[in-house]
């Protein structure tokens, strides 16, 4: 058999290949073939999206709903731990949810006067569910369209904040004209979530952040034994811990998954 070199050009919808004869010091002196295989791109021929786009988006959507509910848990263990309220009376707390006041309205007034343990539970959980913006992109472009819509949004609460004198997000969303929607019954609610294509009602992580510190404070002030700096501290922790989302689950997690990757054929 004669010595030959084997070239290949690896593309994302082909592969080139050539076979070069070689001579006794392996050098290359003639082609002996040459070809292409060409085959179709894993992607949508229309939109160009990758086929695996729709798993990799329900992956991505189950993950952030575990990673929810997880911190929540932790919370509530937090609590626990605290003397704040036992799990079983969190969890009927939440089950009897005839509340007379909606958690924003308990936002606000926690600025100015002592929350109940009820009350203080309900808005720390709320906070932990609600906990803002906060770009996990490593690579995120700057001119990339919903980034560019979400920074607007963000940039336009920011200011409402500072023009009215809003000391906290809560306070704004309580307030604010601008999140009030009147119902087709002639009903007044609150409108502070958004829906597709629309994020008018974005904030930052950063301004929930200093909402938090400023309730705890207003609650320590006011003797809420349940506001103590360690607390702060500790529940301060769990809101803003956030795992880089490309990170699958680590630790001793069910959902984590082996390294799937093998040893090169070729190289050592």
């Amino acid at each position: 058999m004669l010595p030959y070199i084997l070239g290949l050009d690896i593309g994302i919808s082909s592969v080139g290949w050539a076979v070069l004869r070689t001579n006794a010091e392996h050098e290359p002196e003639k082609i002996e073939n040459l070809g292409v295989r060409i085959f179709e791109k894993a992607e949508q021929p229309k939109t160009g999206a990758s086929l695996a786009l729709p798993r990799r988006e329900a992956r991505s959507a189950r993950r952030r709903i575990r990673r929810c509910r997880h911190r929540k848990e932790r919370i509530k263990t937090l609590f626990e731990q605290a003397g704040l309220m036992s799990r079983s009376e969190m969890d009927l707390l939440f089950q009897n949810s005839g509340f007379v006041q909606d958690v924003y309205t308990l936002r606000a007034e926690g600025l100015d006067r002592k929350l109940t343990e009820d009350e203080w539970i309900r808005v720390l959980i709320h906070l932990a569910q609600r906990r803002g913006y906060r770009s996990n992109s490593t690579a995120e472009a700057a001119k990339d369209a919903e980034t560019g819509v979400l920074k607007t949004a963000i940039s336009a609460n920011q200011r409402l904040m500072a023009e009215k004198g809003y000391r906290t997000v809560g306070e704004m969303f309580c307030k604010d004209p601008k999140f009030a929607v009147t119902a087709p019954d002639g009903s007044l609610w609150r409108k502070t979530r958004n829906s597709a294509g629309e994020y008018h009602f974005t904030i930052t992580r950063e301004m929930v952040e200093r909402e938090v510190h400023a309730l705890f404070e207003a609650q320590r002030e006011r003797g809420n034994a349940f506001a103590a700096e360690e607390l702060e501290e500790k529940y301060a922790a769990i809101l803003l811990s956030q795992r880089n989302f490309d990170e699958g689950p680590g630790g001793n997690s069910p959902y984590r998954k082996i390294d799937l990757r093998g040893k090169c054929t070729f190289e050592p």
